[in-house]
């Protein structure tokens, strides 16, 4: 449907949007905020017992558009329907959260959680308010008891990876890109992930493991230009450090990367030949000491 301007629809086409938008999991908050006020909320009792999930809804949307006059009027309604229920007090914690009381946030995910230890959702608004908040090592330490239950959550291992990563523990950022590897070996975002935080820790070892997985993961996406400059970089440090038929062997490397490189940048739609060749021949310049 290609309306903009929702306040001109009939009652029954708000409905039937708002349900559509319901089915997609479509995030039109502004949109749903403004059939609420213009359109739905005229007649509110002509949507029977739909009324209460369009409350939950328009509440959420309104959450998101930061107008806290419509998100309370729909949880008053919603708690004076259905006094105690956990499905509004949720969304009382999230209005906790936009309004940045999070403390009382806290206090009611921590009694969900303690209510029902597998929910999914309580757990990751409890990290999502220690990220905002800048507890970096609370977060931290809430993931690691989340992955205990939800171990095949491949979001969450990213997620912990990633605080590990600005904490600057690049070992526990390295094992939980591994855990994702284990899960889908042939990811190549994931190994290029990983080949980029064990080049970051360097030495010798690390750096060799970074040479491998940068070439897997330019073998998995042949137009990663990302993975293929890293296989160069890593050869190029390890390249004075080695000799003989290793040497050889990681120039053969780099050239190999270098080759695909020139292939892309001369592919269709690549702008900038000029700035492109010259990056190739410094390349090759560069490789040419150790050749």
């Amino acid at each position: 449907m290609e309306i903009k301007d929702w306040t001109s629809v009939s009652f029954d086409e708000g409905r039937a949007v708002l349900r559509q938008w319901r089915e997609e999991h479509a995030r039109r908050s502004e949109e749903i905020v403004e059939l609420w006020e213009h359109v739905l909320s005229r007649y509110p009792s002509s949507l029977n017992d739909e009324l209460w999930i369009v409350y939950e809804q328009v509440c959420i949307a309104a959450l998101d558009c930061d107008r806290q006059d419509v998100a309370t009027e729909c949880i008053v309604a919603l708690d004076k329907q259905f006094p105690n229920s956990n499905r509004v007090m949720k969304l009382q914690a999230m209005r906790f959260e936009s309004i940045g009381k999070y403390k009382e946030a806290l206090q009611l995910y921590e009694k969900f959680i303690a209510a029902d230890p597998t929910s999914v959702s309580f757990r990751k608004r409890k990290i999502a308010i220690y990220k905002v908040k800048g507890e970096r090592m609370d977060a931290i330490r809430e993931l690691n008891e989340y992955l205990k239950v939800f171990l095949n959550d491949s979001e969450a291992w990213l997620e912990l990876s990633q605080l590990y990563l600005r904490e600057g523990d690049y070992s526990r950022a390295a094992h939980c890109v591994e855990e994702l590897i284990l899960a889908d070996p042939f990811n190549a975002l994931y190994l290029r992930r990983l080949a980029d935080i064990r080049y970051t820790q360097g030495g010798s070892e690390n750096v060799e493991h970074a040479r491998s997985y940068f070439e897997q993961a330019a073998k998995l996406n042949t137009t990663c230009v990302r993975s293929l400059f890293g296989v160069i970089m890593s050869c190029n440090w390890l390249l004075p450090k080695t000799s003989g038929n290793r040497k050889k062997e990681l120039v053969h490397s780099a050239e190999q990367a270098i080759s695909q490189l020139e292939e892309i940048f001369n592919g269709p739609g690549n702008a900038n030949e000029a700035v492109n060749r010259k990056v190739v021949e410094s390349l090759r310049k560069t490789l040419q000491q150790f050749s």
